[in-house]
């Protein structure tokens, strides 16, 4: 049994350790403080039973006087007063007899104490002392003399009845009447000394009770001190036990040793928090040598990526070499087979075919579209290969110049652009013109039947400024959401209309270095919106 109690101890929570030691201490000091009742109830009880025989003793005596007094003087009233004295004994016998039996009426024991002049608030802790001690040795000598001088107090009775009887004769005789009272004084003296014992009974038994409510109480007060002790004791020590094992073991792990593992005392807080901190020793010790792998493995990336840092650096040096290839050795000769050409069609155009002056036009339209492509690329190199300078642009003086320089374009297509509050960016001017010539060119070119609409507008977001290009255009099938940014991807419309397929990768290039993104939404044949974002910088921007 106690070692299935301490099991359960250690088992539960802490709180309902505590709980437990509270509840016990308060069921000790309940019981301490019903002791203590019971004590005070049975002193009081006693107590009131030393005050009922004195009113005893006195009635008997103030009887007997009045018995005395009444020979002398004949009159009634002392007679009547004999008989109102004896009332407090006679009464005191009625609840001693109820009492006395197996299954007494407790109203008449009651009733009894009262006629006995006893205090009615004593009554009832007389009745429950008389039931409960009688079986003492002291109480129950007390009662047998109480039921001894009974007895002899109705024997005065008699005694009085017959002086009564000799007064009121009408030949009154002193002498018969001298006889008669000669009777009380026996009484009287053997009454005496049983009250005298009575009294020095239930004061021996008074003071035994005392002495051993006094015991009990001392008894049951070292106990809820003991156990108060014990149980808080034996709380702390599993506490603390616990947490010095959980401290010692951090201690070890605090010096990079991950082979001690926490004891478990019980399965309360500390026994879960000691279980807890022993899984997270194993997934640190897995975490370490996760880390450890992942820096072995990011020092090997570090290896590659410094290897293709080099290549990169090289690649970007041919991208210029051949950046500056383009620009003088290949649009050179293509503007001079143009300008030939177009010599040759202006002087013999008279002279000419119309296959002839057809084939003039293929070769000046392919010189055209090869120069525009090596444009795009020159382009291309200069944003993958030059960080942009950044300043504060109001974007709508960029939108007005590139709808200025774009009238043509929108005059020959009947195109009606709308341009809503713009706010003023931090981000390079001219790459920022380029994104806006790419995304307004494509949504006019891309046209269905009706006049291409344009609307553009922009939003503050909590760390970018995102700007919008919607059109009523053909749509783009969303398949193509990823590779529309892939440079030379120009989807399935490449016969229907013109272009090197290098626009949105360059503005794709330009928003990634304003730390932004671009994306579409379209719906075939109804148009798209081209979003993009740029970050903001610590300068508040505003709207103009």
């Amino acid at each position: 049994m106690r070692n299935y109690i301490l099991k359960w101890f250690k088992s539960i929570s802490i709180k309902r350790k505590l709980y437990f030691v509270v509840g016990i201490m308060a069921l000790l000091i309940a019981v301490e403080l019903f002791t203590l009742w019971f004590a005070i109830k049975t002193l009081s009880s006693v107590r009131a039973y030393v005050g009922g025989e004195g009113l005893w003793s006195k009635a008997q005596k103030d009887a007997g006087y009045c018995l005395q007094k009444y020979g002398r003087t004949h009159n009634e009233q002392d007679y009547l007063a004999f008989k109102e004295f004896l009332k407090v004994p006679l009464g005191d016998a009625k609840a001693r007899i109820e009492l006395g039996k197996e299954n007494p009426d407790l109203n008449i024991a009651r009733l009894g104490f009262i006629e006995g002049h006893n205090h009615p608030d004593d009554v009832n802790g007389m009745i429950w002392l008389f039931r409960t001690f009688n079986e003492i040795s002291y109480i129950q000598k007390a009662i047998t003399i109480w039921g001894q001088a009974e007895p002899l107090m109705t024997q005065l009775i008699p005694i009085g009845e017959k002086l009564h009887q000799e007064i009121n004769s009408g030949s009154v005789s002193q002498k018969k009447i001298n006889e008669i009272l000669i009777e009380i004084d026996p009484i009287n003296q053997k009454i005496t000394r049983l009250e005298d014992d009575f009294s020095y009974t239930l004061g021996e038994g008074s003071r035994w009770l005392e002495q051993l409510i006094l015991k009990v109480l001392f008894l049951i007060a070292l106990t809820v001190e003991f156990t108060g002790l014990f149980l808080t004791i034996s709380v702390s020590i599993t506490i603390s036990r616990g947490i010095k094992e959980v401290v010692r073991v951090s201690d070890k792990v605090a010096q990079g040793d991950f082979s001690n593992k926490a004891k478990i005392f019980s399965n309360d807080e500390i026994g879960q928090l000691a279980s807890s901190f022993n899984k997270m020793i194993k997934d640190l010790e897995q975490h370490i040598k996760a880390r450890d792998k992942a820096e072995e493995i990011l020092r090997m990336q570090k290896k590659t990526l410094e290897e293709y840092a080099l290549k990169l650096e090289q690649s970007n040096k041919d991208l210029e070499q051949f950046a500056y290839i383009a620009s003088h050795d290949l649009r050179e000769p293509l503007r001079t087979i143009t300008g030939y050409v177009q010599l040759i069609e202006n002087k013999y155009k008279d002279k000419l075919d119309a296959d002839a002056n057809q084939f003039i036009h293929f070769i000046i339209d392919g010189t055209h579209r090869m120069d525009t492509l090596i444009i795009d690329l020159l382009s291309y190199a200069q944003v993958s290969t030059q960080v942009p300078v950044k300043e504060q642009i109001d974007s709508s003086v960029v939108l007005n110049y590139v709808i200025a320089g774009s009238q043509e374009n929108i005059q020959k297509n009947r195109a009606r652009i709308t341009v809503g509050p713009m706010p003023v960016v931090y981000a390079n001017k001219q790459q920022l013109i380029q994104v806006f010539q790419n995304l307004i060119n494509n949504a006019i070119k891309f046209h269905r039947d009706i006049s291409p609409e344009i609307y553009i507008s922009a939003k503050e977001l909590e760390n970018h400024w995102q700007f919008a290009v919607s059109d009523n255009g053909i749509g783009i099938d969303t398949k193509y959401s990823e590779r529309i940014f892939v440079i030379f991807q120009r989807l399935n419309h490449k016969n229907l209309y013109s272009g090197t397929g290098i626009g949105l990768t360059i503005c794709k290039k330009i928003i990634e270095q304003h730390e932004g993104k671009i994306w579409f939404e379209s719906e075939l044949n109804k148009g798209s919106t081209f979003y993009f974002t740029i970050k903001k910088t610590g300068q508040r921007a505003h709207y103009e």
